[in-house]
């Protein structure tokens, strides 16, 4: 089904971009809104609602756009994207926020990330792990939260960094917010800060609130 398949364009990133959101739940719609508000073409991909407006199959949803979000469990991921084919992945930034739990809410994958399986799984595709430590409220209305809160990304391919960092301006994250950690392998540690999240939201009761780093 190679003929699915278009190469992701190169476009500045001053340019409106394809991008494709796997999930249409509260994280996938949250982004698609912004992100469709600041001038990108925003389409859903979800293997049960493909035909409604705006909702193709994952597949083909991927094939169409420069950027996949991957809006839905950590546990996902990877099942998600192997049905989309390494052929449709190829060069295209893989945006993962997810977060990977056991029906216990324990991590998935001690000692592992969702982002390095999906790097190391998918060699040709730029992974970019970002927006996980928040609630999804947070990741498209930051500044709600702190007026310095601090967004990580992880990824070892600059350029898509920079796309991404892009983006994350264009849901509100102003350059001086995100911090970069380096590689796709610092991605376990804000992953495995779930604990810390979940800890936090007890406590306050209350998810609205964000991680600052301060220096």
């Amino acid at each position: 089904m190679r003929s699915l398949v278009a190469q992701p364009s190169e476009l500045p990133r001053e340019e409106p971009m394809k991008i494709a959101i796997l999930g249409t739940g509260k994280v996938g719609s949250a982004l698609g809104t912004r992100l469709t508000s600041t001038g990108h073409h925003v389409v859903y991909g979800s293997r049960t609602r493909a035909g409604e407006a705006g909702t193709l199959s994952p597949r083909e949803a991927v094939a169409s756009s420069d950027v996949v979000v991957t809006a839905i469990p950590g546990t996902a991921v990877l099942g998600a994207l192997e049905e989309i084919g390494d052929d449709v992945l190829a060069e295209r930034i893989v945006l993962d926020p997810s977060a990977a739990f056991t029906p216990r809410m324990t991590m998935a994958y001690p000692g592992d990330s969702v982002a390095q399986q999906v790097q190391a799984r998918f060699p040709r595709a730029r992974v970019v792990k970002t927006l996980n430590t928040m609630n999804f409220t947070i990741m498209v209305d930051p500044l709600a939260s702190l007026p310095q809160a601090t967004v990580f990304v992880s990824g070892d391919d600059s350029a898509a960094k920079t796309v991404v960092t892009g983006l994350l301006g264009d849901l509100g994250w102003p350059e001086s917010s995100v911090l970069d950690l380096g590689g796709v392998d610092t991605a376990l540690a804000t992953e495995h800060a779930a604990p810390l999240f979940f800890a936090t939201v007890r406590a306050l009761g209350t998810a609205r609130f964000n991680i600052s780093i301060s220096r």
